[in-house]
């Protein structure tokens, strides 16, 4: 059993949209700077076709060869079924297989043998496509993210179908911020650099620390002590914060299918990040022999890094080195290497 680092290119965001780097920039620097395998894709957002819903063959076979060239391995897919595509209306339960049944095909096609699916899908939805996930050998996911839990009652219901259907082609893909137990650091440095009370940030701070649901109940106190829109937007950024115990793997292990290993930022004196949890979810899934992907997800691009200079994208992949030191450091010998 054993663990394999990867990355969604949902981290290469910035660099690829500023012409920075293109498609097989992103895989070679998975492959030679990371020394990781895993490559997670959304392909709208980083096309590797012309129609990313219907590729060519030969399209397929330029994917496929750069994954030999570099020895890196689709790991997931990330799908999207668009509820509200009209409107004044959600789309029907058939429509919604249908774009579903579109997702998995393209998967396959490429190689994937993971979709990632978004939290809000409902659960009968998702029963109902299990039958065709076995069809394309595709294994779907749902994605737990931040601020959902895992005893939250949408989660509870998803996991009670994953019970009864009992196929191993669906069961849940967590992100690593519902290990989240604080403000990240650069949230921190960006609101003391817009006029916050030092004093009144630090409060907020413990208060996070004690308890990562504080945001729920301290904000008239930090209103009392004088907070304005910058403390208390802090606080309401991260007022619906829900650190999950990561026992909760041990208990869900046979659901568990990837990992997006989310991070906002990283210390590069400690390797640790600045507010999420990897030491004891890692801890947990070693003990319990999981195996399967962690696909690195940074997401601080668009609401902390980049209110400077947008052309200057180095950021992005200096975080993705400081974190995947991290995790050879977290995983030892039970990385897949």
């Amino acid at each position: 059993m054993a663990i394999r680092r990867g990355v969604t290119f949902y981290s290469f965001q910035d660099s690829y949209y500023q012409g920075n780097m293109n498609l097989e920039d992103c895989v070679r620097f998975v492959s030679e700077e990371l020394h990781a395998t895993g490559i997670e894709l959304m392909v709208e957002q980083t096309p590797i076709s012309a129609d990313c819903h219907n590729p060519t063959d030969r399209e397929v076979e330029h994917w496929k060869e750069l994954m030999a060239k570099y020895g890196t391995v689709p790991t997931c897919m990330d799908a999207f079924v668009d509820t509200m595509l009209y409107k004044g209306r959600i789309l029907t339960k058939k429509e919604q297989l249908q774009q579903f049944e579109r997702d998995l095909r393209v998967a396959a096609k490429f190689g994937f043998d993971n979709i990632r699916v978004l939290c809000p899908l409902r659960a009968e939805v998702v029963e109902a496509a299990v039958p065709i996930a076995e069809t394309y050998g595709v294994r779907m996911g749902l994605e737990i993210h931040q601020p959902m839990h895992f005893e939250a009652a949408w989660v509870q219901r998803f996991l009670e179908m994953c019970e009864r259907v009992n196929s191993p082609y669906v069961g849940i893909t967590p992100d690593f911020g519902i290990f989240m137990y604080k403000p990240n650091a650069i949230a921190v440095k960006n609101a003391l650099k817009q006029g916050g009370d030092p004093k009144i940030i630090d409060f907020i701070l413990n208060e996070f620390e004690k308890d990562s649901t504080a945001g729920q109940r301290i904000l008239p106190q930090v209103q009392a002590m004088g907070g304005g829109p910058v403390e208390c937007g802090l606080v309401m950024r991260y007022s619906r914060l829900h650190y999950n115990d990561p026992e909760y793997l041990r208990k869900y292990s046979k659901y568990l299918i990837h990992f997006h290993a989310k991070f906002y930022e990283m210390d590069p004196e400690t390797l640790t990040e600045t507010a999420i949890d990897y030491e004891n979810p890692i801890r947990v899934l070693k003990e319990i022999g999981w195996n399967g992907s962690f696909s690195s997800e940074f997401e601080g691009q668009p609401h902390y890094w980049n209110d400077a200079d947008l052309q200057d994208t180095s950021y992005e992949l200096e975080e993705l080195k400081l974190q995947h030191k991290m995790l050879q450091k977290l995983l030892g010998d039970f990385e897949l290497v």
